[in-house]
């Protein structure tokens, strides 16, 4: 067990290397460049295969910049967890983040969890469309929506747009295949 002033020496040196976890800079960058993959509207709950190749890549973009961390503070991964689980504590405990390293830590492992990237992709979505005045919280919005084969007109069908559930009748005229515009109101 490493001993407490090992790991505040420790802290201090990710500190340093990670300016606090300020650097936001190449997530946002990551999120802008694929917001365009996660406008898609999901019917059934399924969801298009490229989102996860994408969560694939932001997983590997975050192990990189970890172990380029953990490389130059010549610092094992072992290490890293006990220090990842001393700051924990002292949040938890004393619930000390002032040098907001917990938010940083939680940062790098939360992209391992894709229900967190997905809500930071829908996030970028969502601001991008409104940059572009296209959409504000409590207006609507027109999605195309394509008939998924064996249902028809006048039936409901669940679609998942932008991390919401949406319940949609098929109009009447489109069957299996077909797309159809709705419009939906905006929720953030």
């Amino acid at each position: 067990m490493t001993s407490f002033d090992d790991l505040d020496r420790e802290m201090e040196r990710l500190k340093a290397m990670s300016g606090g976890g300020s650097s936001l800079e190449p997530v946002l960058q990551f999120a802008a460049e694929r917001a365009s993959a996660f406008q898609a509207t999901c019917p059934d709950g399924s969801q298009p295969l490229i989102w996860t190749e994408y969560h694939k890549e932001y997983r590997e973009m975050f192990e990189s910049h970890l172990q380029t961390i953990l490389h130059a503070l010549d610092m094992t991964e072992d290490s890293f967890h006990e220090l990842c689980g001393y700051i924990q504590e002292i949040e938890e405990n004393l619930g000390d983040d002032s040098e907001n390293l917990y938010g940083y830590i939680k940062a790098i492992t939360s992209s391992e969890e894709y229900d967190s990237f997905l809500q930071l992709m829908f996030g970028e979505v969502q601001r991008q469309q409104q940059e572009a005045g296209a959409c504000m919280e409590g207006q609507t919005q027109e999605i195309q929506v394509l008939v998924p084969e064996g249902m028809g007109p006048g039936q409901l069908l669940a679609v998942d747009y932008l991390g919401q559930r949406y319940e949609l009748y098929i109009p009447e005229g489109y069957g299996a295949g077909m797309t159809f515009c709705a419009s939906i109101a905006i929720h953030s």
